[in-house]
């Protein structure tokens, strides 16, 4: 009992340590920057009000490698970044609310990153998104600097694709309806047209931001948004491999039922560069992983229930790789 009083009472002062930090945040104005100093192990913590709302940017720049927390007023973690700007510094963008506060704690990425930064906070408005519907095209028109969005949403289960066509040299970036940034994609498509694939549920919603692959492309584009199914699985029992060879771009998918409550390994051999992912049998993503097996295979372990089954999707990394391959799964 004694033993537990003590770690309740750590606990309990670590966030009232937490706390304090966070109500002696310094105000950081929409528009400006503060300059500051990285000691050892420390951790600054910023607060930002926005007058109204959209779409609020806290950055970080200099030399020092920095890594951002946000959180709101109740210290719920919102979001967190180590690279996403510039070079090694950290940058978050969220959706916030007029008025609201909205708290940023700074650090350097390990305890031994220190030194100057330089951290801004800026507000730009909410985008005008244009609703696109599965099976359907919009055309559009790049201007210099010039940004597109699109919302779509899935009336079923499915592999989403979002791909713009034309002489453009169109970037596609994905983000949550919270602009949450999700994936991006530069050439996958025809020529140096841009083309996202993804896991969609029924129900679910994504925004799709186009924009020249840089800031000076202009030119006219389509984009376009299609569904389809998600194929059939090859049923791989437990203790047995199956071997098959991987083109550009191809897909294998599996269907695996635990014989017993355990732990699944399903796993790559060979040389080909493999990328997996695991489902439940109602393909809601579970887990995907690269490069956990030898060398280049893939790897992936998941606790398992007797007699439910579980999907897993094959390709090649990057959607590029190609050569033979050998799928194994084992239960322990």
């Amino acid at each position: 009992m004694t033993k537990k009083i003590i770690i309740i009472s750590i606990i309990l002062t670590l966030l009232a340590a937490v706390s304090a930090f966070a109500q002696n945040a310094q105000e950081l104005r929409i528009g400006s920057f503060i300059n500051g100093n990285l000691g050892y192990g420390q951790e600054i913590w910023y607060r930002v009000t926005p007058a109204e709302a959209g779409i609020l940017t806290v950055e970080t720049s200099g030399n020092t490698d920095t890594y951002l927390e946000a959180y709101d007023a109740q210290q719920n973690i919102l979001a967190e970044n180590d690279d996403g700007g510039e070079v090694l510094n950290a940058k978050i963008e969220l959706v916030a609310e007029q008025g609201k506060t909205y708290l940023f704690k700074l650090r350097g990425y390990d305890y031994n990153d220190t030194g100057p930064f330089r951290i801004l906070a800026s507000m730009r408005p909410l985008p005008v998104i244009t609703e696109l519907r599965i099976g359907a095209s919009h055309d559009g028109v790049i201007a210099s600097r010039g940004e597109y969005w699109y919302r779509v949403r899935a009336a079923q289960s499915g592999i989403l694709t979002v791909e713009t066509t034309g002489s453009t040299d169109t970037y596609i970036e994905v983000y949550t309806n919270s602009f949450e940034f999700i994936d991006a994609d530069d050439d996958s498509g025809q020529n140096t047209n841009a083309k996202i694939e993804m896991d969609i549920m029924s129900g679910d919603s994504f925004l799709f931001k186009v924009t020249g692959y840089d800031e000076e492309i202009t030119g006219a584009f389509r984009i376009t948004a299609a569904i389809r199914n998600f194929p059939a699985p090859v049923p791989l029992a437990p203790g047995t491999f199956q071997s098959h060879n991987l083109s550009a771009g191809q897909e294998y998918w599996y269907s695996i039922r635990a014989p017993r409550r355990g732990r699944l390994i399903v796993e790559t051999t060979g040389s080909t560069d493999t990328y997996m992912y695991a489902y439940s049998d109602t393909y809601e993503l579970l887990e995907i992983d690269d490069d956990s097996g030898e060398g280049t295979n893939a790897r992936i372990e998941l606790n398992v229930e007797a007699n439910q089954t579980y999907i897993f999707r094959l390709t090649g990394f990057g959607r590029t790789a190609t050569g033979p391959f050998r799928i194994f799964a084992s239960i322990e």
